[in-house]
């Protein structure tokens, strides 16, 4: 898995550096809804790590339902992942615009002068990536 990196003098243990490399692959899409990782050994192989760091990470991400395990196919992203994340991402995002709100009206933006910014943020997106935002 040539996106994953480890970094033994980080100061971040092993096994949760994989565990976030894998979260943030699903997250960016790298890693898809299905797609197979690595057995434990191959990838220990791979990262030259033991093991048992391998396992570790990969419990982890199974407890947290991000990959699944099943006889016969391996370790595979879990099904339903990408809705997950995006949900969560959509979630952040109303919180980032909860405390942007809150910042505006400290600042005595007012609603217009913001909804004008917003309206030229969208129509800024749709003239660099065609419609693809909005109706």
């Amino acid at each position: 898995m040539v996106f994953l990196k480890v970094e033994p003098r980080s100061g971040v243990p092993i096994y949760a550096q994989l565990v976030e490399g894998v979260r943030h692959a699903i997250e960016v899409g790298t890693l898809r809804e299905g797609e197979r990782l690595p057995t434990v050994r191959a990838l220990a192989e791979e990262l030259t790590l033991a093991p048992n760091t391998v396992v570790k990470a990969y419990n982890e991400l199974r407890r947290e339902g991000w990959i699944e395990s099943r006889p016969g196919v391996g370790t595979t992203v879990a099904r339903g992942v990408g809705e997950a994340v995006r949900e969560k991402k959509v979630e952040d995002l109303y919180g980032r615009l909860g405390l942007l709100v809150r910042d505006a009206a400290g600042l005595g933006l007012t609603e217009d002068e913001l909804w004008d910014r917003f309206e030229r943020e969208f129509e800024r997106l749709r003239g660099r990536a065609g419609s693809q935002i909005g109706p």
